[in-house]
């Protein structure tokens, strides 16, 4: 995610906005239902980080997660 600007740019709502729709898109693309939404889980990543990095990684973890499972139902190797 190449969004240039201060530390602090990730805090923003465009930001995080642009980050539920990573996670929407991914959490669709599995398939599979889900017992909370992109905007909750998005949410919970942004109350548990302290920094923009660890917010990505948190965010980036869920996307793969789901892109795990939307390889897995496809019936490809997982990683």
């Amino acid at each position: 995610m190449e969004v240039p600007g201060p530390d602090s740019d990730w805090r923003s709502p465009q930001f995080r906005q642009k980050n539920v729709a990573q996670i929407e898109d991914a959490m669709r693309m599995a398939g599979t239902p889900h017992s909370k939404s992109s905007t909750d889980m998005e949410n919970h990543a942004y109350v548990k980080a302290k920094s923009r990095e660890e917010y990505l990684s948190l965010v980036a973890r869920l996307i793969i997660h789901f892109r795990d499972i939307h390889k897995k139902a496809l019936g490809g190797p997982g990683e």
